[in-house]
C-alpha cells in the first residue's frame, strides 16, 4: 500500500477518475488532489525536511495552466536529491505524441509514462 499520493491535474474529471480508481484498488487510502502544479512544488518545497508529509507518488499530468508539468519537473529536478524520500512520478497524460514520450525519458526523476483515462492495469504499475 503506498502511504501518500498526489494527483496533478487541472481537469477535475480526470481527477476524480484517478482518485476512484485509486481507492478502488486499495492502493492508498491518503490521496491528495492538485489542480495546480506550483502548489505541489510550494508543498514539496515547505515540507522539505519532513518525510511524513511528503508523497511516495505523485501522477503528475503535463498539459496544465499556470505550471504545467514540464515546469514542475523541471523545477523538481534541481532540489529532488536534498528530500529526505525519494518520490516516485509517473507522467499521467493524454499526449500520445511520441515527442513527449521521448522528452519525459530526459528526466531521471520520472519513474514512468501513463495514458489517460487511469485504468486497473495502469494502477498496476503503480504498487
Amino acid at each position: 500500500m503506498i502511504n501518500m499520493i498526489f494527483i496533478v491535474d487541472d481537469d477535475p474529471i480526470h481527477q476524480q477518475i484517478a482518485r476512484i480508481m485509486i481507492e478502488r484498488q486499495g492502493i492508498s487510502a491518503n490521496i491528495r488532489v492538485f489542480s495546480d502544479a506550483q502548489d505541489v512544488l510550494d508543498h514539496i518545497r515547505q515540507h522539505a525536511d519532513n518525510a511524513e508529509a511528503l508523497p511516495d507518488l505523485i501522477l503528475l499530468d503535463l498539459n496544465m495552466p499556470i505550471m504545467d508539468g514540464w515546469e514542475f519537473l523541471d523545477a523538481y529536478s534541481d532540489f529532488h536529491t536534498e528530500l529526505p524520500k525519494q518520490i516516485r512520478i509517473f507522467v499521467l497524460t493524454s499526449s500520445i505524441d511520441e515527442k513527449d514520450k521521448e522528452r519525459v525519458r530526459n528526466y531521471s526523476v520520472v519513474n514512468g509514462y501513463l495514458t489517460k483515462p487511469l485504468s486497473r492495469e495502469i494502477i498496476a504499475h503503480l504498487s
